[in-house]
Order: C-alpha cells, then sequence, then structure tokens
C-alpha cells in the first residue's frame, strides 16, 4: 500500500472528525438545555447509584476537555428516537437529565475510535484501498453498535434484577407494615435499606420517598415508579396499592396477597426454564457431543474394518 493512499484516508478521517465538532459547535442547533427538568428537580436530592457523572473525574486536561464538549453538544430534541434512548437510559440506572447528551457524546467518540482502529487493522493486515474502507466502515459501525448494545442489555439486566427481588422487598413492606408503620414509612425505610445493600429496587424505593417527600402524592410516585421501570409486575403492585390508599383499605394484606402472587409467578417461571433448558440443551448435544462420542466408539471398529480390508 502506498504512501499517498494512506496519507488520503488518514486526511480523510480528520475531515470527517473536524466537520463533525465544527457542525455540533456552530451549527443551527441551539446549546443543549435539560429536557427533564421535572425529573431532575425531583432526582437533585437523590445521589443514585449508577448514573453517570456519579464518580469524580480526575482534575486536569481530561476532565475539561469533555465538559467542553458536553456543554457545546447539539440540542436534543423531542423526536420519538431520542425519547426511546431517554427511556431507555432512565430503566438502564442513567438518570440524570444530562445522560442523554453524554451518551451521544460517547457514541461519537466509540465511533471515530472504531474508524482509526479499523484503519490501523487494514495498515497491519495490508491490502488495497477497498480494504482500508471497509475496515474502517466496520470499525465505525461497531463503535456506534457497542454503545446502544451495551445500554439495552444493561437495561433488561436491571429489569430482570428488580423483578428477582420485588417479592423480598414486598416481604420487608409486610413486616413494616403490620408492625404499625405507615407505608410511606415502610417505602423509606425498605428503600434505605435495600439501597446500602446494593439491590437495584433500592434506588428507585429510594426514589418514591424522594418525589413524596418533595411534594408528590403516593400515588404519583408509585405510577413513576411503574413507568420508569416498566417491570410487569410493578405496574399491577403500584395499581394495588393506588385503589387501597383511595379506598382506605387496609395495606397489609394487600401487600401480602401481591407478595404470595409474585413468588407464584417466580416459580413458574423457573419451572419454565427448567422446561425450556431440556430443549436448549438438545442443540449443543447433537452438534458437539453426539459426534465426539461417536468418534470415540466408532474410530477404532473403523480402524481394523479398514486393516482388515487392505489385506
Amino acid at each position: 500500500m502506498s504512501t499517498t493512499l494512506v496519507s488520503f484516508v488518514i486526511f480523510c478521517l480528520v475531515g470527517i472528525v473536524a466537520t463533525g465538532l465544527y457542525v455540533a459547535l456552530y451549527g443551527s442547533h441551539r446549546v443543549f438545555q435539560e429536557r427533564f427538568s421535572e425529573m431532575a428537580l425531583k432526582l437533585r436530592m437523590e445521589k443514585g447509584a449508577g448514573q453517570f457523572g456519579d464518580s469524580p473525574m480526575p482534575d486536569g486536561l481530561a476532565r475539561s476537555m469533555f465538559g467542553w464538549a458536553l456543554k457545546r453538544m447539539p440540542a436534543a430534541k423531542g423526536t420519538p428516537s431520542v425519547e426511546k434512548l431517554a427511556q431507555t437510559l432512565v430503566r438502564a440506572g442513567f438518570m440524570r437529565s444530562a445522560a442523554v447528551p453524554i451518551f451521544q457524546l460517547i457514541r461519537l467518540i466509540s465511533a471515530v475510535a472504531g474508524g482509526v482502529l479499523g484503519a490501523v487493522a487494514a495498515l497491519v493486515l495490508g491490502g488495497s484501498a477497498g480494504r482500508m474502507l471497509l475496515f474502517v466502515m466496520i470499525g465505525v459501525l461497531l463503535g456506534t453498535i457497542g454503545p446502544i448494545y451495551y445500554l439495552r442489555r444493561r437495561s433488561r439486566k436491571r429489569q430482570a434484577d428488580i423483578s428477582r427481588q420485588l417479592s423480598d422487598v414486598l416481604d420487608l413492606l409486610v413486616v413494616c407494615v403490620e408492625a404499625g408503620l405507615g407505608l410511606f414509612e415502610a417505602i423509606k425505610i425498605v428503600g434505605d435499606e435495600t439501597e446500602r445493600q446494593g439491590q437495584a429496587i433500592g434506588g428507585e424505593l429510594a426514589l418514591v420517598s424522594g418525589e413524596v417527600a418533595a411534594g408528590a402524592s403516593l400515588g404519583q410516585a408509585l405510577r413513576s415508579l411503574a413507568d420508569r421501570t416498566s417491570v410487569e409486575d410493578v405496574k399491577p403492585l403500584a395499581a394495588t396499592l393506588i385503589q387501597s390508599e383511595q379506598l382506605g383499605a387496609q395495606i397489609g394484606p394487600a401487600l401480602r396477597s401481591s407478595s404470595d402472587s409474585m413468588r407464584n409467578k417466580r416459580r413458574f417461571r423457573a419451572e419454565e426454564a427448567a422446561q425450556k433448558s431440556v430443549i436448549k440443551i438438545l442443540f449443543p448435544l447433537v452438534l458437539f457431543v453426539l459426534p465426539a462420542m461417536l468418534i470415540v466408539i466408532l474410530a477404532p471398529a473403523m480402524i481394523q474394518a479398514i486393516r482388515t480390508l487392505s489385506q
């Protein structure tokens, strides 16, 4: 590969990065304004774990450059894709108002880094200009898709963790309510304890107590919990608690029945997963284990037959 071609590819990459930065800084978009101001006001009193910017960045040039780039990111308009991205970020645990521009900045950096790595790989392996262009495109594609894949995987994992921890939390709520505490006090105590143990549902309950302390009603906080987590078991639980509160019914029996129902659902899901495992294990057995067993069993006989016939 000639030096002129390598220089041309590097020049194109630098030009693309410079054009993107120019559009981001001096384009027609406005400077980013907080889109989730209401949520940010409610969450400002809480310091949830697992959010962007929770860990302090080291002082110096890196932090200054990151903050400079973040302030000049273009505004995220209310398109369906941006709304869906914001919901996915919230479900994954990134609840701060600046999560959307930070994630977009990370995707941009990842795409540029993927393109550079693809160009380096093409230079190391050698080849034509078409191969270098292919490697660069693959690197940019992987760099763009990688953060989205990680975010969706984290969101699904967090939803599964909340669904798994919900029945145990309901048992604790039942104990607290039957001991004489109100529902809000029980949610606050259980949320603080589970959050101290590092459980995902503890942070959500802490947000519920924070919203109620900020002036929202318990019904609104529970609806926000159901919308924020998008867990199937949380929505009927929130509806049951809201209805019990509005009708003045006892909270303890409602919580106990919900806990028993969720425990039965978890057992049924475990049994369903156990039944599915029989089918899932069939494919690796047929593809990997059965051929090896046939080779071990039939190979000596085949070798002996070939020796006998060759004499």
